[in-house]
């Protein structure tokens, strides 16, 4: 079945982990990229806390498996993520809630718990983007990582202009693709020294509740692999409890 590969590819998400890379803080700047920066940066910071439904598609070399999505999200970090069957009953849950990273399947019943930090999908789909990553980009902002420079690369209207942020030492971290107008990024491209390590490109914004909120997400690396997030329904700033980031059975 489509679904099962789908639920199989996320669930080894938990073979791999690397540390939180997120720049918690970014100051107002003294140049005009670093206020955009700043401001594009802080948008949304207000929104705390998010669920929402809509589909996944995920591709590799060996072709591509799509299913119905739900998730819940907490700007600390935390995830649940379940995959839906016709019916709309979970097929498959994983959650992380900061610390351990939960995994059920209907087709085992058995809920698999490892210690992790910062679960990472690199070596399931050869897409580096973490969980915390990830939260960040369905909360409507983006990872930025350390960096000691930025740059305003002017483009043409249709290419859209770029920030670029650079480290003394080595070289390009970040580029971060701007809408014309420059209220929103379009896209924003990591890299592991020179070398790219992965590109998510954000489409479809709408205001929701007063928090801009991308349509949808699609993650690339540099090779044939990466996964797709389109967003039917959304809410923002939703109550949560611990226990919704801890699988059970049931």
């Amino acid at each position: 079945m489509r679904r099962r590969g789908v639920v199989c590819l996320l669930a080894l998400v938990l073979i791999a982990a690397c540390q939180p890379r997120i720049k918690p803080d970014i100051g107002d700047g003294e140049t005009r990229a670093e206020r955009l920066l700043a401001k594009l940066y802080h948008r949304n910071q207000t929104l705390k806390t998010f669920k929402g439904i809509g589909n996944i598609r995920i591709w590799n070399a060996a072709g591509s498996q799509s299913a119905r999505i739900a998730w819940l999200g907490d700007i600390d970090g935390r995830l649940r993520v379940e995959i839906l069957g016709p019916a709309g009953r979970p097929l498959m849950k994983v959650a992380y809630d900061g610390k351990c990273f939960y995994y059920y399947s209907v087709d085992t019943q058995e809920v698999r718990k490892h210690w992790l930090s910062n679960p990472s999908l690199e070596r399931v789909i050869d897409v580096p983007v973490t969980i915390r990553e990830l939260v960040f980009f369905l909360a409507g902002r983006f990872p930025v990582y350390a960096h000691g420079e930025v740059e305003m690369i002017r483009t043409d209207v249709e290419a859209g202009d770029q920030l670029i942020l650079r480290r003394f030492w080595s070289g390009m971290v970040e580029k971060i693709t701007l809408t014309p107008d420059h209220t929103s990024v379009s896209a924003v491209r990591i890299y592991d020294g020179q070398t790219p390590s992965y590109t998510a490109n954000l489409s479809g914004y709408r205001q929701i509740d007063g928090f801009y909120i991308p349509g949808r997400i699609a993650f690339t690396s540099e090779g044939a692999a990466g996964f797709t997030i389109q967003m039917h329904r959304y809410w923002p700033n939703v109550s949560v409890e611990d226990q919704q980031f801890v699988v059970s059975p049931a």
